[in-house]
């Protein structure tokens, strides 16, 4: 289809070639020359006669924005494996006809042009282009919002691919491929002044005949009351459906979310489950509608385009559009009851690994029966063994020499259609049918991550757009959308960015990565969301629990942003999570408010900085600066008994959190399992390091037996990211399950480089990575008992893996660990190190005693007449009130103390921390100490 208009003022041909690369708008309107400029109000975009972008110019400025001196082509293409850039360029009545070196084939761009923006589009291609990429346009200019100039290309069809999210941007350039078409390709060019930046790009949306358009997504998104809303997770009844109203008005947020699975509704065809909602939807619409009746937003959170195992497209009879990843051929007939398939195809590429994140599959589909295999032959005669015939409720059958075995992509635990068969269809249908009967607020395309499975990564961005965009057209009402990926098409319905998976530890510095990431959404003009959050309760060694100041953090930083807030992991019944509950309240009632001023909010977001929220005598909120340390306190570690705490406020009283944590069992009981013994070279086969670090691990002995030398150079005059790792593979794995500690004596040199002793699950199981670090400021033998995880440290070292996920959320599964890596880091510059090991030993952790916990700060002391058993702790505020909470943050006992607690100088204090109990295990403490200072204006 041709659609283009050639006005005076948007495509004009001129009668000189330039001399030079650069054109000023006023330079590209004199008669005379061949290039050809294309101009809307705010844009004039000239190309040159040879095929090159010459000027992309502000017109009410005429600042020139093209990067001066790069000679990029308007259009490239690759045939037969060659990219060829374009060389000429020239307008005639069809629109820019374009030629390409050491080629006869050409390429025909229409051209419609707008107010604020202008449309390229393929209207005409030779055969033979494999790819074609278009526009290759770097700009001087950063894509932020504090630039007076803006643009973006926005693609306008699933034929065409841009790499970016819409919105300011420093290069233009787009991309379509021959398996979903060249001709037809589309895009808008976006140019305006940075103030009306976001209109245009509203306008390019509303003038496209082609994008889905929604009034509370895309560049309308951050218009959208809905679109700051806070949820909570929950599975509202027509039971519990007004206990779940008090619940969510109980923390103020104005959204339930609804997660799909066999306990609510199933993946793929959304049936509800009977037993929570015995009418159907039916049911589930009575509950929404409830919800609706008291303002509450209803979000439905399916699994994509995912299908349940259960589902009538699996069970009786599997339908033929389930996605298969290979084909292969019955070497033989199959009789219904035997456990070995033949095929003629090669199965060396055929893997038996399956887990929650592997894109693998042990099924197979014959014609009307699934036959899953727990073995491959991978030698001829090629065989599927160990076969469970009939699997999935289907019928085990005879099956003839040169039938078809499909084996079924599998992602998530679930199938997936095939996106060009009728199946997928029928799955968005029945999404949209769920979402419309029941009367649905808002739609998280949860699992879209695994939209690769469909059709390849490589064309992942076109396969789930499809998905997302065949749904959006059957939806009777818009819906506030969001996806666990992002890419360009998704924008153009996305409603808010944000919704991370909660952390298990190290809340605080998770919360600091999640919002600078949110700061990026700004960009793409979304409102943001800081979730999911979850309540933590102490479960050594890897979770955390939340504890108030975490929740404070958290919610000050959504204050700050204006985030809308997500939590799941909510129990309203315990008394912990009600006292947690409430601080929420306050502040999303605030947030929703309007309370603060710009400059109070910009406080807020810096990160690192902590606040507590506190109401005065004159009834106003505000905030007061907070400063806390942890130090923590180990009996084997006498060193770790005395501390410094730095007061940068007045003279106080702080308030003190003193918990009990997990000890371990001794380093010598006969039970422990050894990891690394150090006894012959090549234990730890696998080296890696940075660039400007050598590093070796030796074996080595003395009169007290074997150790590890770990000697490193660093060649830099830097410390950070100055890594090295050594790697041991346990095969099998072991089970660590009762074993969750370590164990190992340290030979140090004093010169503060760091060690991480961190242990793995295989990756198809969990990508978590559990750190645990020993800084090597010390001489001479010390020996470390290491239980919890130190993800806290993770982000001042430069690691060489991402963190965000791995270190912070992710649970090492310890009943099956593959690895132990020895890291060191943080060397000394120009500088080289050496530490000797003793073997590392995996310890049972043991539950220990506080009592009568005594903390000294300068010469005066308070001690407490109490026993904390580990997961229990005490808080003492500045008031002097000590309250003991158990490990759920239950309030127990209040403890009466015997003496006012010490007060903080300002600068630095001293403090030390002793106590009583059984020596057995040694007693383990954690000890927090929280200074406030003056109330921000």
């Amino acid at each position: 289809m041709q659609r283009f208009t050639l006005l005076l003022f948007s495509l004009m041909v001129v009668g000189a070639v330039l001399a030079t690369d650069r054109v000023s708008a006023d330079e590209a309107q004199k008669p005379g020359g061949e290039h050809v400029v294309l101009a809307t109000k705010t844009l004039h975009y000239a190309v040159g006669a040879d095929g090159t972008n010459l000027a992309f110019t502000d017109r009410a400025t005429g600042n020139d924005y093209a990067v001066a001196g790069q000679k990029s082509p308007l259009v490239r293409i690759r045939i037969a494996g060659r990219w060829r850039p374009s060389a000429s360029a020239k307008a005639d009545g069809n629109g820019i006809v374009v030629g390409f070196a050491d080629s006869d084939a050409t390429v025909t761009l229409g051209v419609t042009v707008h107010p604020r923006h202008l449309v390229l589009e393929v209207i005409a291609a030779s055969d033979g282009i494999d790819e074609l990429q278009l526009l290759n346009l770097s700009l001087a200019l950063k894509g932020e919002l504090d630039e007076p100039f803006a643009a973006c290309v926005l693609a306008l069809n699933l034929q065409t691919n841009v790499p970016g999210i819409p919105g300011p941007s420093s290069r233009l350039t787009a991309s379509c491929v021959r398996r979903f078409g060249v001709v037809g390709a589309a895009v808008a060019v976006v140019g305006s002044p940075m103030g009306e930046f976001r209109d245009a790009l509203k306008e390019a949306v509303t003038a496209s005949k082609t994008l889905p358009q929604s009034p509370v997504g895309g560049p309308w998104a951050m218009d959208a009351p809905i679109n700051r809303a806070s949820y909570l997770f929950a599975v509202p009844t027509e039971d519990n459906v007004e206990e779940i109203i008090r619940t969510l008005k109980s923390i103020g947020f104005n959204q339930v979310q609804i997660h799909g699975g066999r306990g609510t509704y199933r993946f793929g065809d959304c049936m509800p489950n009977p037993k929570l909602y015995p009418n159907g939807v039916a049911s589930m619409k009575a509950v929404i509608d409830r919800l609706h009746e008291e303002g509450i937003y209803a979000g439905m959170h399916p699994y994509a385009f995912f299908i349940d195992k259960t589902t009538p497209w699996v069970t009786p009879i599997p339908n033929p559009g389930l996605a298969s990843g290979a084909t292969f051929t019955l070497a033989a007939d199959l009789p219904a009851d035997a456990d070995v398939v033949s095929v003629q195809e090669s199965t060396e590429a055929v893997s038996t690994i399956t887990g929650f994140f592997e894109r693998n599959s042990v099924t197979l589909r014959i014609g009307e029966e699934l036959i899953t295999f727990g073995g491959v032959a991978k030698e001829p005669p090629y065989a599927f063994t160990q076969c469970k015939r009939g699997a999935l409720g289907t019928t085990a059958s005879a099956h003839r020499a040169g039938e078809k075995a499909y084996q079924l992509k599998e992602c998530f635990g679930l199938f997936v259609p095939d996106p060009d068969s009728p199946l997928f269809t029928e799955v968005i249908e029945a999404n949209a049918r769920f979402f419309n009967e029941c009367g649905f607020d808002t739609l998280y395309q949860d699992a879209l991550d695994g939209e690769d499975v469909l059709g390849g990564r490589e064309n992942s961005w076109h396969y789930g757009s499809k998905y997302i965009w065949e749904l959006w057209k059957r939806l009777k009402r818009p819906a506030a959308m969001e996806y666990s990926t992002f890419h360009h098409h998704l924008w153009v319905l996305r409603s808010r960015h944000g919704a991370w998976d909660h952390p298990t530890r190290a809340h605080q510095q998770f919360i600091d990565q999640h919002v600078a990431a949110n700061q990026r959404n700004d960009q793409m003009f979304l409102p943001s969301n800081l979730g999911w959050w979850a309540i933590k309760t102490w479960q050594p060694p890897q979770v955390e629990p939340t504890f108030p100041e975490d929740i404070e953090y958290w919610c000050a930083k959504a204050l700050g942003t204006d985030s809308g807030l997500s939590l799941q992991g909510y129990n309203p019944a315990l008394p912990g999570h009600q006292r947690l509950a409430a601080i929420i309240k306050q502040y999303e009632e605030l947030r929703h408010a309007g309370y603060f001023s710009r400059e109070v909010k910009a406080r807020l977001r810096e990160p690192g900085q902590q606040f507590t929220l506190v109401r005065g005598d004159d009834d106003r909120w505000r905030f007061l600066p907070v400063r806390s340390t942890r130090q923590k306190v180990q009996a084997t570690d006498e060193r770790s008994n005395r501390w410094t705490v730095h007061n940068s406020h007045g003279v106080q009283k702080p308030t003190v959190r003193i918990e009990a944590m997990m000890s371990t069992g001794p380093y010598e009981a006969p039970d422990n399992v050894t990891l690394a013994d150090f006894a012959k070279e090549g234990e730890f086969p696998a080296v890696a390091s940075a660039p400007i670090v050598k590093a070796t691990l030796t074996a080595g002995s003395d009169d007290k037996g074997a150790f590890g030398r770990l000697a490193a150079a660093n060649a830099g005059k830097e410390r950070r990211g100055t890594w090295a790792s050594f790697k041991k593979t346990f095969d099998p794995p072991l089970n660590l399950s009762n074993h969750q500690g370590l164990g190992v004596w340290v030979r140090g040199d004093g010169k503060g480089e760091v060690l991480n002793f961190q242990l793995r699950s295989p990756s198809h199981i969990t990508g978590a990575v559990a750190e645990r670090y020993v800084v090597v400021d010390f001489e001479g033998w010390r020996y470390f008992e290491l239980v919890e995880l130190d993800a806290d440290r993770y982000p001042d070292f430069g690691w060489p893996y991402y963190g965000w996920y791995s270190v912070y959320r992710e649970l090492v599964n310890y009943g099956v660990i593959e690895s132990l890596t020895i890291w060191c880091n943080n060397l000394p510059a120009e500088d080289a190190i050496e530490v000797d090991i003793r073997p590392v030993r995996a310890l049972p952790l043991l539950p220990g005693t506080l009592v009568n916990p005594r903390l000294t700060i300068g010469t005066a002391a308070v001690e407490l007449p109490v026993e904390i058993a580990s997961g229990r702790y005490v808080e003492i505020n500045a008031a002097g009130e000590v309250q003991l909470y158990g490990p759920a943050g239950e309030p127990l006992d209040k403890i009466e103390a015997p003496g006012a607690i010490p007060a903080l100088q300002p600068g630095d204090n001293t403090l030390e921390f002793r106590c009583s109990g059984p020596s057995t295990p040694a007693p383990r403490a954690r000890v927090t100490i929280s200074t406030r200072g003056e109330p921000l204006p």
